[in-house]
């Protein structure tokens, strides 16, 4: 493998307009908007299906790779956290990742039976990365000796969609596993339509996807064992027969499906991930995910669709498993992939799903692996506003938040506002706690005093199924409250002139103010001065005046009521003080 491993590296540098055309020619390639179709250099993907085997090269030192196998968009196969090697028998650094091949990684769970047509994508990051497909080239009849010095390979090879694969693409090899063949010193001969090659390759006919590789002059003797190149090349115990895919534009060698005839498919030691002989874990379709990403497997759809594929060639049908009850059976594809939607609507809560596939005989193999999902209908609630609804005499510098019953998506600025008494915007960023449900708003600037202000929960709130949060307002005025800023007689005063009046200066301008509710006690017996209450609005002073002389060296109680308000409707901070009068 030095060799093709070498040959991947050449490419460097690709041509804009090379890249034009791969896009155009790589349409039918399933693929994510920020996934290369096509590996571009200097990375490449070498697929081996009958080894169920990966080969990419061209990562660097840092990279932290994993490869995905997919059959009719769903992922059947991962090998996750793979660290790029080096070959140290090759200058600088290779950047192999390798899946169930000695010194590589191994296939989590199962190991995927890679099949014509099936994705193989290898990604650094979430949606970073190169993928190719796996190409319909075979062989149908390993290396023959015909004659003397004649050796005879046979195959197929078979577009996606039918038809022949451009016979430049294709190429025929036959690998010595010990000695090197005398015809051209190396331990690999080739053969294919281009001049150069150790042999040629063409199809048996026009339209025909059936392909005959030749090698003449094979009658070279080389290695201790004294065989010919012919026989050494025809004999399965010292070489091997390959069938091979040279990509949608063999230039660029960045991508290879090499079909090894007469290898076995499953875990190559030390890999022990059995085999897949049940359909992947099906995955709830994009569509029928409505929550806050396309991967979270939440949703409030309570009939959603699920995707997989299936792993044995003669499986014909699936059955979808909701809490480990059947609920649906489909046809497979003929790509192998399945589209399943429960018979019984899903209730609220969490539910395990799994599938199966049955054979034609009527054999049913379950999925290696289930998908935990939860169905949620019910829209999110505000279990509490702070400021409350009409509150009064607010803080002029606090937040306003709300808590909600469950977390939420789609919380912002444009989406948690505060209005002033006018209806304009007051700048405030928005915040999520996660641990409490708790959304904040934090005005940048302090509040208008003595001002009704307005907070608003807007469309495009949901919950994390996508169930969408009811609009709501709540209005509260902010403070600050009235309260008695000076006081005469102070509290607690004594020799209190017997004549004098009782005043209290307000911080602002209040109403309300009256008999009744600026009042004067005998502290002892709680009973009523008589006097007359009187308020200047200018100089905010309420002053009461006692009808009466009050009597010597007793103590007496001023009191102020909670019910004079400011012009805002905020409450003074009422209060009482007392006194003592003179002799």
């Amino acid at each position: 493998m030095k060799s093709e491993r070498n040959r991947q590296r050449v490419a460097a540098g690709l041509a804009a307009g090379a890249l034009a055309i791969l896009a155009v020619q790589s349409a039918a390639v399933p693929a994510s908007a920020a996934i290369n179709p096509v590996p571009v250099a200097p990375h490449s993907i070498l697929v081996f299906p009958v080894r169920d085997f990966v080969s990419a090269s061209g990562y660097a030192r840092t990279d932290v790779a994993t490869v995905q196998v997919l059959r009719g968009g769903a992922v059947i196969g991962t090998s996750s956290n793979l660290i790029p090697q080096d070959d140290p028998g090759t200058p600088g650094f290779d950047g192999l990742v390798e899946v169930n091949h000695p010194g590589g990684g191994c296939w989590d769970g199962v190991t995927p039976d890679i099949r014509t047509g099936d994705v193989v994508r290898v990604i650094t990051a979430p949606t970073v990365g190169d993928e190719t497909f796996t190409a319909n080239v075979t062989v149908t009849q390993q290396a023959t000796k015909t004659g003397p010095g004649t050796v005879v390979m046979k195959g197929t090879a078979v577009a996606p969609g039918g038809g022949q694969i451009p016979i430049d693409q294709i190429q025929a090899r036959i690998v010595a596993k010990n000695q090197s063949f005398a015809l051209n010193g190396k331990r690999t001969l080739r053969a294919s339509a281009a001049a150069g090659d150790d042999g040629t390759l063409a199809y048996d006919g026009p339209g025909l996807t059936t392909w005959t590789a030749t090698w003449t002059g094979l009658t070279g003797v080389s290695g201790f064992d004294g065989l010919s190149d012919a026989d050494r090349a025809s004999t399965p115990v010292n070489s091997e027969s390959r069938g091979m895919w040279l990509g949608r534009n063999p230039a660029l060698l960045t991508e290879n499906t090499i079909f090894e005839f007469g290898q076995i498919g499953g875990p190559t030691a030390p890999c022990t991930a059995p085999l897949a002989k049940g359909p992947s874990i099906p995955d709830m379709t994009a569509a029928s995910d409505t929550g806050s990403s396309a991967t979270d497997n939440i949703t409030r759809t309570t009939s959603p669709t699920f995707t997989g594929a299936v792993a044995l060639p003669d499986s014909t049908s699936a059955t979808l498993y909701v809490d480990g009850a059947a609920s649906g059976t489909a046809t497979v594809a003929a790509n192998g992939s399945f589209a399943l939607t429960p018979t019984t609507a899903l209730s609220n809560g969490r539910h395990t799903i799994t599938a199966s596939e049955t054979t034609a005989g009527g054999t049913e193999t379950m999925s290696a692996g289930s998908l935990a999902v939860t169905v949620d209908t019910v829209a999110p609630l505000v279990t509490a506003k702070a400021p409350a609804l009409n509150s009064m005499a607010v803080s002029q510098t606090g937040n306003v938040t709300a808590t909600f019953n469950e977390p939420i998506a789609g919380l912002s600025a444009a989406r948690f506002t505060l209005k002033n008494a006018a209806g304009a915007l007051v700048a405030a960023p928005v915040t999520w706690t996660a641990a409490t449900r708790v959304a904040t708003l934090n005005p940048t600037a302090t509040l208008a005093a003595d001002k009704r202000h307005t907070a608003s929960l807007t469309a495009g709130i949901t919950d994390l199924a996508g169930n969408p949060l009811a609009p709501s307002a709540w209005a509260f005025t902010t403070g600050p409250r009235p309260i008695m800023a000076t006081r005469t007689p102070a509290v607690n005063a004594t020799g209190v002139s017997r004549t004098a009046n009782v005043t209290v200066t307000i911080s602002e301008a209040v109403s309300g103010v009256a008999n009744g509710t600026f009042a004067l006690r005998n502290a002892a017996t709680g009973a009523l001065v008589s006097y007359a209450v009187s308020y200047n609005a200018t100089t905010r002073v309420a002053t009461l005046n006692p009808n009466v002389t009050l009597a010597a060296n007793t103590r007496y109680t001023a009191s102020m009521s909670s019910s004079i308000k400011d012009a805002a409707g905020n409450t003074l901070a009422g209060g009482s003080w007392s006194f003592t009068t003179g002799g």
